[in-house]
């Protein structure tokens, strides 16, 4: 089966890994699978350089952001040029609409990676109409990626979403010194990761307020921020908290090698999917500590595999911190083994058995089938009228 995910760009990003994971494992299973990148690749485009032979890659060359009405065209004439089974989108952008509406025939799929409110904003909102429109009338096939995002997606859009929980394969960890041994300021400090992209969703400014919080009061802690800078506004509201145990190391593509050394992962996100990096923290044992949005409820069960905060405020993320420094040693270590035990299920390969890419399979199936029974009518009839 013909495949193809497109997307604006591979950078580093959960989005982008979802991508290059499920490509990769599809290509593995003897699919031809083809990621198409709209902007022109980038050194920094981590996932485009991760995927493996086996996976085409191709781009449309866009070089300037911005509205442009070339990149509708484009977009376009390379879908209907292809004569892809399936197209997959990782986000409704304008670029897209004009393929939906002309290519009626063409199987197209769009995951919604967060919360379904909150993928409509700038140009999202003045097409929202359109968009709810195409997915109730089939034109595009929604997937969501938790619980809670298949629930906010039905209550915006009215109609039924497939339900396909991200899945990743096992992250590959390098035992080589990295920022988070350098953060250790003497043996006994605790050091924790926060991954993520400088956001209003991931909730860096409480974040580092409450690390600040624990610090004053004497807590040998020290935070390690790793992300790229996406908005520059909050770095800048940052900065003055950053010091020898409040550190801020840019976007790293190591990012499972810094939890496997990491004592706990801190996600205090204001909203949320189902977070990659929540994934591959479990996967290496390490210990998310999250605020109570989007898919993460769906995964992390608060004290067994993980702590959860009541909420994104900063008092509750800090009464959450004080209670992860307040376990006891045999205790992290059952955490740790359960969170590893709880990631089983959504190993890529468990991930793809039931998600979304069986259904497309089906599909195909019923399609080769129709076409085999009406060759076969037409044979017959041909034999009546001799």
């Amino acid at each position: 089966m013909r495949i193809l995910h497109i997307h604006p760009s591979m950078q580093g990003g959960g989005i982008e890994s979802v991508i290059c994971s499920i490509a990769s494992e599809m290509a593995r299973q003897g699919h031809d699978v083809t990621v198409c990148s709209i902007y022109q690749p980038k050194a920094d485009d981590i996932f485009w350089y991760r995927l493996p032979e086996a996976v085409h890659r191709d781009t449309l060359g866009k070089g300037s952001t911005g509205f442009s009405l070339r990149e509708v065209f484009s977009v376009y004439n390379y879908i209907r040029r292809g004569h892809f089974d399936v197209v997959q989108l990782h986000g409704f952008f304008y670029y897209f609409f004009f393929a939906v509406l002309m290519l009626p025939r063409q199987k197209f799929f769009y995951t919604f990676h967060s919360d379904a409110r909150r993928e409509n904003f700038k140009w999202d909102v003045r097409f929202f109409p359109l968009k709810k429109l195409a997915f109730r009338l089939g034109l595009v096939r929604a997937i969501t990626i938790s619980p809670a995002s298949q629930q906010s997606f039905r209550e915006l859009y009215g109609c039924q979403s497939v339900l396909c929980e991200n899945g990743i394969p096992q992250p590959s960890v390098d035992e080589a010194p990295n920022p988070v041994d350098e953060a250790c300021i003497n043996s006994a400090t605790r050091v924790f990761l926060h991954p993520g992209r400088i956001t209003e969703a991931k909730n860096q400014l409480v974040l580092v307020r409450v690390f600040r919080r624990l610090i004053e009061q004497g807590n040998d802690v020290a935070l390690v921020i790793a992300g790229k800078e996406e908005d520059d506004a909050i770095l800048q509201q940052l900065r003055p908290y950053f010091s020898d145990r409040i550190r801020y190391v840019g976007l790293r593509t190591d990012v499972p090698s810094l939890m496997a050394k990491a004592d706990g992962m801190c996600l205090p996100s204001v909203w949320e999917g189902l977070p990659i990096t929540l994934l591959e923290c479990l996967a290496v044992g390490c210990i998310p500590i999250c605020s109570p949005v989007g898919g993460i409820v769906n995964v992390v069960a608060d004290g067994r595999n993980g702590l959860l905060s009541a909420s994104s405020s900063e008092d509750d993320y800090y009464q959450t911190m004080l209670r992860f420094l307040a376990l006891s040693d045999v205790e992290i270590a059952q955490m740790r083994q359960q969170g590893k035990e709880s990631f089983q299920p959504y190993h890529i390969s468990t991930e793809l058995s039931r998600s979304i890419w069986l259904p497309i399979l089906r599909w195909k199936e019923r399609e080769r089938r129709t076409k085999a029974y009406e060759n076969q009518k037409c044979s017959d009839c041909s034999v009546q009228a001799l």
